[in-house]
């Protein structure tokens, strides 16, 4: 188990890199440029203002350049102002989001544990059964099915046909009037399907993880 994570762990620092370059090239390659949001809701802004902003973001360097200047504010939590009307920091918004985020993924592993290591196991204690056969096909089929579309499927299924469940954010706009008991009822309603979602990722790999070493 700790190997594993370890793995998992080490895998990350490359992934992450890759991220970010395709992150960054990706949005480069967008028609335009970030300041066009500024420039183009203005029409009295003269050629030298927008060459004043594309100088104070940067924009005037070679890319190759600008991804270093950007993953140098990146390390440092430095993302700058929002475009948005608000002009806020990002790294505030993203740390109002960022609890949440974490409490998702963090119930979406303990999910992740919870089934597949008890069905791993099970399954490497009865290799080539009908069981062993069928709990590895579901979890690969699972596992192959784009997350996206299986989240757009269950928010059909379970939002607006059944109205089982909410479709998006945390809580009710009537989560302030409700008992504790009924705010734990509300909270846990908008959970379900993220960390149900979110689980699926990890599923299949931790599963044979222990149905090899079980």
């Amino acid at each position: 188990m700790v190997i594993y994570f370890a793995k998992r762990l080490l895998e990350m620092i490359p992934t992450i890199i890759g991220i970010t370059l395709i992150s960054f090239f990706i949005i480069h390659l967008a028609p335009g440029k970030p300041t066009d949001i500024l420039s183009e809701l203005n029409p009295k802004i003269t050629p030298e203002a927008r060459e004043k902003l594309e100088k104070y973001y940067g924009l005037d360097k070679p890319i190759i350049v600008q991804y270093g200047i950007w993953i140098k504010r990146l390390v440092k939590l430095d993302f700058g102002e929002s475009f948005s009307t608000d002009k806020r920091p990002v790294w505030d918004k993203i740390k109002e989001r960022l609890p949440i985020t974490i409490l998702i993924n963090v119930l979406s592993l303990v999910l992740v544990i919870l089934i597949a290591i008890p069905i791993g196991v099970s399954s490497a204690t009865h290799q080539y059964s009908l069981y062993d056969k069928i709990t590895t096909v579901v979890v690969f089929v699972g596992f192959a099915i784009p997350t996206f579309w299986l989240a757009l499927l269950l928010m059909i299924l379970f939002g607006v046909y059944l109205d089982w469940l909410p479709i998006s954010g945390i809580k009710s706009l009537n989560y302030d009037s409700l008992s504790t008991v009924g705010k734990i009822r509300d909270m846990s309603s908008h959970l379900i399907m993220p960390v149900l979602l979110g689980a699926f990722g990890g599923l299949a790999g931790l599963f044979l993880h222990e149905k090899q070493y079980a």
